[in-house]
């Protein structure tokens, strides 16, 4: 029943939002489907991303009511998702009496990304409402609810995700600190005083780059879905993400990203493979062909980090813009 008379709802209450960085649009909607009861409402929450519209599906939507000026309200309503209609969720509210009442609706999102409630103030009256009177009421005064989602800070997918930046950073970190090495010593040469300085840089430089190019990708990974200008699955969207302002750059910025990051992993495994055979050289001081190879893949290895560094703020910088987008469109 509740589902078949959803179709019914006209009007209603609409604001833009933001949420965990993204912009969305909310409608609430109310209907009185049987004249002779009054006292029974039917509310329509719609939910979806004003960048893309896409709907925003399996939220836990919660509906309270209580009249003006007392403090016992309503059992909380969960509203239910209309099946044929995406990001649409219904509820029916039998009120006890007439009246202006205080209506409360709390929102909770998928995956635990965010939460958020709204209070806005419903007229229950007693005459059944045609279509003049709807649309003289709407004309004197527009019921207009702005959902704020306020995101508290928590260990999921707050901390994780500043979590997983920071060892993203650190891993890039570590990954040029020691091709960074190999470059110096490729260029300036060994310290006389620690010649073993070499074999221990042969030995160490494999496990440090392989583990920190593992945490990039890993980290990239999580970021690509989490983290990125659209909801989950975020960048993996791509009709989502060629919807909203600056989208086709920002895809086109993070492609370069993985590009540089194959090329990363290729230079590494080549400077691994000169680094080794300089190292076991009886002499690396006299191996110039070596040490003329290790030069010439350590520049391009530097040049390829200096190009993931730009991408990495025109990536951050179409980040915000794409939101910013959202807004003046």
């Amino acid at each position: 029943m509740l589902l078949s008379l959803a179709s019914l709802f006209q009007g209603g209450m609409s604001a833009p939002t933001h949420a965990h960085g993204k912009e969305l649009e909310i409608t609430v909607d109310s209907l009185v489907p049987d004249p002779d009861q009054p006292l029974r409402v039917l509310y329509r929450v719609t939910v979806r991303f004003a960048g893309d519209q896409d709907p925003v599906d399996d939220a836990s939507v919660i509906l309270t009511a209580r009249s003006v000026g007392e403090d016992t309200a309503q059992p909380p309503l969960p509203l239910t998702q209309v099946e044929s209609s995406e990001g649409v969720y219904v509820g029916e509210v039998v009120f006890e009496r007439f009246g202006d009442q205080d209506m409360h609706l709390d929102v909770q999102a998928t995956l635990g990304l965010g939460a958020g409630s709204v209070d806005f103030v419903d007229e229950i009256r007693p005459e059944p409402v045609d279509a003049a009177l709807d649309a003289a009421r709407r004309a004197e005064a527009e019921r207009v609810a702005s959902l704020q989602l306020l995101f508290g800070f928590e260990w999921w997918p707050d901390a994780v995700t500043v979590g997983l930046r920071a060892i993203h950073s650190l891993a890039g970190l570590a990954y040029f600190i020691v091709t960074g090495l190999v470059l110096v010593f490729a260029w300036l040469g060994v310290p006389a005083r620690r010649p073993s300085l070499l074999q221990r840089l042969a030995r160490w430089f494999l496990p440090v780059a392989g583990i920190s190019l593992g945490v990039l990708l890993l980290a990239g990974l999580y970021e690509a879905a989490f983290d990125a200008p659209v909801a989950w699955p975020g960048i993996y969207d791509l009709d989502a993400m060629l919807s909203i302002p600056y989208g086709d750059a920002y895809l086109v910025a993070f492609a370069l990203k993985v590009v540089a990051f194959v090329v990363l992993v290729v230079m590494a495994v080549r400077i691994y493979g000169s680094l080794k055979r300089w190292a076991a050289d009886a002499a690396p001081e006299e191996d110039t062909a070596t040490i003329a190879v290790l030069k010439r893949q350590t520049l391009i290895n530097a040049a390829i980090g200096l190009v993931v560094l730009a991408d990495v703020a025109v990536v951050i910088y179409l980040h915000y813009i794409s939101h910013l987008g959202v807004f003046v469109a």
